[in-house]
């Protein structure tokens, strides 16, 4: 396995799958004999290895786990192999090597459909591409110019006809629409430079659906997004350290997500997850800054005072001691102060009941609570209505079983002063000696800390 799948492999989010159904994955692979492949999968936050395996001597595969039906993917050196499973025993061939062989599965299994699709679509790509590159090198007044140009021109009018029938015609096919959200629209011979880049990227995602429930956290998905931010020379701009642009970029992202919240969800995962804060803290900060925006309750308040908390927020972070603020209107008499709590592990949610998305959370928090309560979590959830009557209403009529207290003064008041606060919902993972363990911003992450803290 040379050095660069090394660290392709490396950069996956390892994970530990359970589930109820026993899969057995079984290949014959005669070509490709010797050749270690991943079994990943996505989920919320991006991709993640399930197992590997070699092919054996006689050019067979075989991996067994536990999982669920969805969309599974076979990386190796020689590249991917994308399939739905949705039988516990699953089979195919291989003829050739993956993305040029020939792959054969179980009749009347649409993968065959999905495979034909990709092939076709592979073929005009290739070839594309190879006339693209020649004709960039020959002179306008060549003889065979004129030629391989008007190839050039028949073949992309091939792929739009393609394109136009199979999103006309067969958009409620899954076929269709995972290989329609593979391609993009390579511009004609006159653009070139930015213009090659402005048109590349305008047309990115016209066949592509990020609220597609079909297409959402699956490799293709990911591997969507990634391609996406190798347009936009990410990386180039990182090393620049060139923060407006990488900002433009982002929130660019998240707009060009509809304002779907599990699409935005799964972005801003993913975005963390391939930016962590550690390592990259500017861009992580304007990855939460841009969800925050569309995904959170902001209040209008003086930009000034908006702007300093934004800017102090990005100092709590893992190690950050948090303040023993006072629990006003605690509803447990005995707890009156952030330490006053007894429990491992505090997860402060600080919210609002006129906020949509703080009660939305709120509802994810109390599925999860009976199990880590168990292992020593306590959560407090101070609330920023300012009529108590309402909030006592919301809290009652909800059955939120935790430790209850409002801050009547709302986002003037003192908890939303100490702990930077500009939007809700807010949640803060504290210790009992009050050092902040994390700043989780999605459901995703929080369950993500949990899990580690308690493992």
């Amino acid at each position: 396995m040379n050095n660069k799948f090394l660290v392709f492999a490396c950069l996956l989010l390892t994970h530990s799958v359970f589930g109820q159904i026993q899969f057995n994955l079984t290949a014959q692979m005669p070509d490709c004999k010797m050749e270690q492949f991943l079994l990943l999968q996505g989920d919320e936050g991006g991709v993640f290895i399930i197992d590997y395996a070699d092919v054996s001597d006689d050019g067979n595969l075989s991996i067994s786990w536990e999982g669920d039906y969805g969309f599974y993917r076979l990386a190796g050196e020689s590249g991917n192999i994308d399939f739905l499973i949705s039988t516990p025993d699953f089979h195919f061939s291989l003829d050739g090597k993956p993305e040029v062989g020939e792959l054969r599965f179980p009749d009347n299994d649409k993968n065959n459909q999905f495979q034909y699709y990709l092939s076709e679509f592979e073929l005009l790509n290739r070839s594309i591409n190879s006339l693209r590159e020649t004709l960039l090198t020959l002179n306008e007044r060549d003889s065979l110019y004129n030629e391989l140009r008007s190839q050039f021109r028949r073949v992309r009018k091939e792929k739009r006809g393609l394109l136009r029938d199979l999103w006309r015609t067969h958009i409620d096919s899954w076929p269709a629409r995972m290989v329609l959200a593979q391609q993009e629209l390579i511009p004609d011979l006159k653009l070139r430079g930015k213009s090659y880049d402005d048109y590349y990227q305008k047309h990115f995602f016209d066949y592509f659906a990020f609220s597609d429930t079909v297409l959402q956290a699956t490799p293709v998905y990911y591997e969507k997004i990634g391609r996406y931010l190798k347009a936009q020379h990410i990386e180039e701009l990182i090393k620049q350290e060139n923060y407006k642009k990488i900002n433009i970029v982002i929130s660019k992202l998240f707009w060009l997500t509809e304002l779907e919240p599990t699409s935005q969800k799964y972005v801003a995962n993913y975005l963390m997850n391939r930016y962590p804060e550690k390592q990259y803290p500017e861009i992580y900060h304007l990855i939460v800054d841009a969800y925050k925006v569309l995904n959170t309750c902001e209040y209008v308040m003086g930009n000034k005072t908006i702007q300093r908390r934004m800017i102090n927020s990005r100092g709590n972070t893992a190690g950050w001691l948090a303040p023993d603020v006072q629990l006003p209107h605690s509803l447990d008499g005995r707890i009156q102060t952030l330490s006053d709590v007894n429990s491992d592990l505090i997860l402060l949610v600080i919210w609002s009941g006129s906020c949509v998305h703080s009660r939305e959370m709120l509802e994810q928090i109390k599925d999860l609570y009976p199990e880590y309560h168990e292992l020593g979590l306590e959560v407090v959830g101070i609330s920023l209505d300012n009529n108590l009557n309402y909030w006592h209403e919301m809290v009652s009529q909800n059955y939120y079983p935790w430790i209850n207290a409002c801050d009547t003064d709302g986002l003037k008041g003192t908890t939303a002063n100490l702990f930077n606060i500009y939007v809700t919902p807010s949640m803060f993972l504290i210790n009992p000696s009050l050092k902040t363990v994390a700043v989780p911003q999605t459901l995703f992450q929080l369950e993500k800390e949990l899990g580690e803290f308690f493992k």
